[in-house]
């Protein structure tokens, strides 16, 4: 069963530690005493917005908002873990690595893969949740038989895919999956310009714009949640993936470089979050996050 994170104590600690960053001014405000946390509130079933406060919620600073998502879960986790308090920045998806080297915030927990290139930039955690590839598609476009237990190879997404175009959201692994894999090795695929937001990309794929658009497997569940009588998941044997591209699967909190204090402190809590307890939260996320398509 899911840990019973108390609500009324996180949110009255994340009051609290809003006043206390206020108060010291600028960018050197931002401490470890208090969790800091950037993420773009837009990034189902990760994070995103809602209006009305819940169980599952923290408010969104300087704001009237709130946040719900799997990050919010694991943001209240850590919260009572460490007894901390914990503040959610909103903060476009370009802009949390300048941010928390700027001293804005002090974590980046916002489904965030530690790639090669981020880890030159800041320090990551161990994974919070790590998953598997799966591509959202029409469900008239499935291919027959497709499953878990019996997913599509490389081979055959090349065959599947070729003369359609894929979509992604910007800036995410997945959308360098589409150039490294597909559009590079065959040139009748063609790669869609990437959109802010998956439930964007997801909606192209329903209208039959796109074909499909890689991602994440509970990414992929939350989209068919929000659509399920057009949408379905194709399952595919990742075992075509590089290495450093299977890393990618996994999303890790993101630290200003030289943090150490912090960097422990969080992976030490997440030693205490066990698989059973993140794929709970992860899946009511998803569930959620199907009323609430931006």
């Amino acid at each position: 069963m899911r840990k019973n994170l108390l609500r009324s104590g996180v949110i009255a600690m994340s009051f609290v530690g809003a006043i206390s960053i206020a108060s010291c001014g600028g960018n050197n405000g931002v401490t470890n005493d208090t969790l800091v946390i950037g993420m773009e509130c837009q990034y189902q079933p990760f994070n995103w917005t809602v209006t009305e406060e819940s169980d599952y919620t923290l408010p969104i600073d300087n704001s009237n908002e709130f946040a719900d998502g799997y990050d919010i879960q694991v943001a209240k986790y850590l919260s009572e873990d460490l007894n901390k308090p914990v503040v959610i920045k909103r903060i476009v998806w370009d802009s949390l690595i300048p941010s928390l080297q700027n001293n804005e915030i002090n974590m980046v927990l916002a489904g965030m893969s530690s790639t090669a290139d981020r880890k030159k930039a800041i320090d990551f955690t161990d994974p919070y949740l790590t998953s598997d590839l799966a591509f959202l598609i029409r469900k008239d476009n499935l291919p027959e038989g497709n499953d878990a237990s019996n997913p599509t190879t490389y081979e055959e997404l090349l065959k599947l895919f070729s003369g359609q175009s894929l979509i992604c959201q910007r800036g995410v692994v997945g959308d360098d999956y589409i150039s490294t894999y597909f559009s590079r090795v065959d040139s009748t695929i063609r790669h869609n310009d990437p959109l802010a937001t998956y439930p964007l990309a997801a909606q192209d794929v329903a209208l039959g714009t796109s074909f499909a658009m890689p991602a994440e497997l509970p990414v992929c569940e939350a989209m068919v949640n929000i659509d399920p009588e057009n949408l379905g998941i194709l399952y595919v044997d990742q075992s075509f993936l590089k290495a450093e591209d299977l890393e990618g699967l996994s999303v890790s909190i993101g630290i200003k470089k030289g943090n150490e204090e912090l960097l422990n402190e969080l992976n030490e809590s997440l030693s205490r979050l066990d698989n059973a307890t993140r794929g709970e939260m992860m899946g009511e996320a998803a569930q959620r996050s199907s009323s609430n398509a931006a």
